[in-house]
């Protein structure tokens, strides 16, 4: 029995929430911006789940190698998924000018999304914390 004040996700909502928003929101994005998306180099997404990530990909017509997954090192850490993937998945793949499209969605029915360039960033290794 939860309490009012307890709160809890209906997972399936979120999940089908998760698929159709963030690709809708990726394409009007480009749209709205004049680009194609097709043509970024690297697509981070919140790292919720694989098969949500994967079903998102698919609908967009990615390649794998353009989606990055970091969820099997960390799991879902919620906000900092996005810059957690590309400080540990995409060291080493940033040199020169790279166009990447970060999207965020989930729990309260909240997304983002963002399309950025970088020139020859530099990332600093992660620095992890004993507990």
């Amino acid at each position: 029995m939860r309490h009012a004040l307890q709160t809890r996700m209906k997972g399936m909502d979120v999940f089908a929430f998760g698929i159709t928003t963030a690709p809708k929101s990726i394409k009007q994005l480009s749209e709205e911006f004049g680009f194609d998306y097709a043509d970024y180099d690297y697509f981070v997404f919140h790292q919720a789940n694989r098969m949500m990530n994967e079903t998102i990909r698919k609908k967009l017509k990615l390649d794998a190698d353009k989606v990055p997954y970091s969820m099997t090192h960390f799991g879902n850490t919620s906000s900092a998924s996005i810059p957690l993937t590309i400080v540990t998945q995409l060291v080493g793949k940033l040199e020169g000018r790279k166009r990447i499209i970060g999207c965020a969605f989930g729990v309260g029915l909240s997304w983002g999304t963002i399309a950025f360039e970088t020139d020859n960033l530099v990332i600093s290794p992660l620095v992890e914390l004993p507990v």
